[in-house]
């Protein structure tokens, strides 16, 4: 071999080796993840209300990762405002311990009649709230997970638009991928006014939600086929 060839092998090896993976799509197990928003109740009649739980049901997801390059995440997220779930039992119950161990519920999430998730998920739907009608959606992009200082996980930059309301924040974020399984759950604080939205009220204030909310994400995936 001559050397000319030699050296355009040994380029082609170099290049090679030092060649970043490339991201691969995980395909998100519906059943063991949630996308949710917990909101807080307020006022003095606060004892009459319920803390509510608004879960995203069958949204529309895109994600690639990986785990030797956890920078490059690339996630989408959309969810028609209509299909959501509103005070649903079966995310009450399984989800509440959790939000618990974190620290931003007391776990107090108690079943909540068919007749007031009904009147809560009108209300959530209503003009002064997410404005469903001329607002349909709801849209999410991670921008970028980056490390956070040394021993404290990591963090993930979201852009979120919430009726017709655009903004970025960075989030606390943890994750794990073993044997082609990508656990992860990303916690945060927003508030309803900085969206646009005037949180529920009723009689005068006595019932109503706190203008603080929760961003609460848990995610199994794994590695398509």
């Amino acid at each position: 071999m001559s050397m000319r060839r030699w050296a355009a092998a040994g380029l082609l090896a170099t290049l090679t080796l030092v060649a970043p993976a490339m991201a691969v799509e995980y395909k998100i197990d519906a059943a063991q993840s949630v996308f949710a928003v917990l909101t807080h109740k307020a006022g003095i009649g606060s004892s009459l209300a319920h803390d509510h739980l608004v879960v995203a049901e069958k949204p529309s997801m895109k994600l690639e990762f990986d785990p030797d390059s956890p920078e490059a995440l690339k996630f989408t997220f959309a969810v028609t405002v209509a299909t959501l779930e509103v005070d649903a039992p079966g995310p009450r119950a399984a989800w509440k311990g959790r939000l618990k161990e974190l620290g931003i519920h007391s776990g107090e999430l108690p079943p909540v009649s068919d007749s007031d998730r009904g009147k809560v998920l009108a209300a959530l739907l209503g003009e002064s709230q997410l404005n469903g009608a001329k607002f349909p959606q709801i849209q999410a992009e991670v921008l970028a997970l980056e490390r956070a200082t040394p021993g404290a996980g990591w963090k993930v930059k979201l852009r979120l638009t919430i009726h017709g309301k655009t903004l970025e924040r960075q989030l606390q974020a943890t994750w794990s991928e073993k044997a082609g399984t990508l656990t992860a759950e990303i916690v945060g604080e927003l508030h309803f006014k900085e969206l646009g939205i005037e949180p529920y009220s009723t009689l005068f204030g006595a019932i109503r939600n706190d203008d603080l909310f929760h961003l609460y994400v848990s995610v199994v995936a794994r590695r398509a086929p």
